[in-house]
């Protein structure tokens, strides 16, 4: 079949990939001029499925206000004043009987894991280097911290997948530059989490689909797709374009048109903050991944860079300036937890990437509801480690296969198989 895929980041690249691996003859539309230029750019690189739900309200207890409060008190800008941000939070307060929520956190988890396996059988088949270290951290104060997380690791247990809790010197001696860090009692250690170096991977899987078959066409911005008979792309310039199937990987369009169409699922743009800093002296870096519980920052080292990540700003407008107390936070928190790691003099580049973020953190994988128009996108903080697991689910779905996801769908209504 001739497919269309609207958008070059880490998913569309990887749908491509899949659809040219199945037989297609594949086109890949990015509005920007090269790929991988949006989250997928310089995102944390964190691949992880342990804690695959953040930021949808899956822990939270209490009644639907109280939930409310603390859906705010999680984004560092709520601009709550908003009618659509205020709709939204309040959408995602929704009550969610706790097995409902373990189901959620069994299936990203599973649909996680199958992910990194899929990336790794892409990496070892063709010999890749890719950036990458093995662990995650979540620094924790107290017990009452460790609470939060109850459901989470009752989804870890059930799955079989190891975790540890560390007492601070466990801590110190699996991260030694932690050493001297005040405020730090215990910590949580996923040893099957990972960093891996999202946009360095994309560009090779970017380049393994070139040699498929598959063509990319930059500074081709979408003005909107149509399905009458086959689907139909109109480009800004008004040029059309005809295909088989068209797979949308990207938020970024006009209106949000498509997202309007997944089952009115509510939806809401999140950016985030990530500053990268070469790394001065190995020793006093993290060997992997680090999350403070409280602000949610998280540290982890990419190379010979550190990259540190955090904010969450709901819904802010077009081009909104950058928030200044939120960059100044992540810098004062590489400097609380690894002082002398980084070396500023050698250059430091401040990023601002959003993210598209379900009410319940599903992401949106399967039919758009237009015949030939699918959609694989709103995988909200879970994107990088989704990537490939969403492109082999919507190529089978595609082909009309069985899905060979190693769980069963948990929503027919979102994930159309």
């Amino acid at each position: 079949m001739k497919i269309a895929i609207v958008g070059a980041g880490v998913v569309g690249i990887a749908t491509a990939y899949e659809l040219a691996e199945a037989g297609h003859q594949v086109t890949v539309f990015e509005k920007n001029a090269a790929a991988s230029e949006g989250t997928s750019f310089a995102n944390g690189g964190i691949h992880s499925h342990s804690f695959t739900l953040p930021l949808t309200g899956a822990a939270m207890q209490g009644n639907r206000l109280s939930r409310w409060l603390q859906s705010t008190r999680e984004l560092s800008k709520a601009r709550c004043t908003r009618p659509a941000n205020m709709r939204w939070l309040w959408t995602k307060s929704a009550s969610c009987s706790p097995d409902v929520v373990l189901e959620r956190s069994q299936f990203t988890q599973t649909m996680a894991r199958w992910g990194m396996e899929i990336s790794d059988a892409w990496i070892a088949h063709h010999q890749w280097e890719v950036e990458q270290s093995d662990g995650q951290l979540i620094l924790l104060s107290s017990d009452d911290e460790l609470e939060h997380y109850a459901t989470a690791l009752q989804a870890l247990k059930q799955a079989e997948h190891p975790y540890r809790l560390l007492e601070r010197s466990e801590l110190d001696a699996l991260e030694p530059a932690l050493h001297g860090a005040e405020g730090v009692s215990k910590a949580i250690h996923i040893p099957g989490d990972r960093v891996m170096n999202c946009r360095q991977f994309a560009l090779l899987a970017k380049q393994a689909a070139i040699h498929n078959g598959v063509s990319y066409q930059f500074n081709a911005e979408i003005a909107s797709i149509s399905s009458h008979g086959k689907p139909q792309l109109r480009m800004h310039d008004g040029e059309t374009a005809s295909f088989d199937q068209v797979v949308v990987c990207t938020e970024a369009l006009p209106g949000q048109d498509v997202l309007k169409l997944a089952a009115h699922i509510p939806t809401a743009r999140i950016d985030s903050y990530a500053l990268s800093v070469a790394i001065r002296e190995p020793l006093n870096a993290p060997r992997s991944a680090v999350q403070d519980h409280q602000s949610g920052i998280t540290i982890s080292r990419l190379g010979k860079r550190l990259r540190v990540c955090g904010g969450a700003e709901l819904n802010p407008p077009t081009n909104a300036a950058h928030d200044k107390r939120m960059v100044h936070k992540l810098f004062r928190t590489l400097d609380q937890y690894f002082p002398g790691a980084a070396n500023y003099p050698a250059g430091t580049q401040v990023w601002r990437g959003s993210r598209t973020f379900t009410t319940d953190g599903l992401p949106l994988v399967g039919s758009a509801g237009l015949p030939g128009v699918w959609l694989n996108l709103a995988h909200g903080a879970n994107g990088w480690t989704l990537a490939t697991a969403s492109a082999r689910l919507l190529s089978e779905q595609i082909a009309g296969k069985k899905n060979s996801l190693p769980c069963e769908l948990i929503s027919p209504q979102r994930f159309h198989s």
